[in-house]
């Protein structure tokens, strides 16, 4: 039922009730629309859409979402929308991901650095060494083109996971 009304919804560019149809699937725990929220992740261009449905998913804590979540953050165009992608990641299962989530912690955005740190922080006793070496690596990388303080902070927490 939502699947086909906000398939016509967002035909219609009617956003607003579509966000409103995102809503009650989420509120109502409805895991069987996953895999439109997904689709609206991955193809729309309504900012505010693609957000509910990233806030959607994670509160769904469908670990599907992951791939298309960190395509989005890594998606030059959706630079406004980093924040909620990392926030959304919060409940999933994100392990293997994480090299492409730490270079953001030397992002400009107050909040996509403090997501991201706390996406590694999150992290620290189920990183294997290989994992660990790696962020290490690439916080380092980081470091040499931006100098951010919590690049710094995230290095010495990584290196005192050894």
């Amino acid at each position: 039922m939502h699947t086909k009304i906000i398939q016509e919804l967002l035909s219609q560019e009617d956003s607003e009730e579509a966000i409103q149809r995102i809503t009650s699937i989420d509120s109502n725990k409805d895991t069987s629309r996953n895999h439109l929220l997904i689709k609206i992740l991955e193809t729309t261009e309504d900012h505010e859409l693609r957000n509910q449905a990233a806030i959607a998913l994670s509160e769904l804590q469908d670990d599907r979402a992951v791939e298309p979540l960190i395509q989005a953050i890594m998606d030059p165009g959706t630079s406004g929308s980093r924040g909620t992608f990392l926030y959304a990641l919060e409940h999933l299962d994100y392990i293997l991901h994480i090299e492409h989530i730490i270079p953001f912690i030397g992002d400009t955005s107050l909040e996509v650095c403090a997501q991201s740190f706390m996406l590694l922080e999150q992290l620290e006793d189920k990183l294997s060494n290989e994992q660990i070496l790696t962020c290490e690596q690439v916080i380092e990388q980081q470091i040499r083109h931006n100098e951010r303080k919590l690049l710094v902070v995230a290095l010495d927490m990584v290196r005192s996971w050894k």
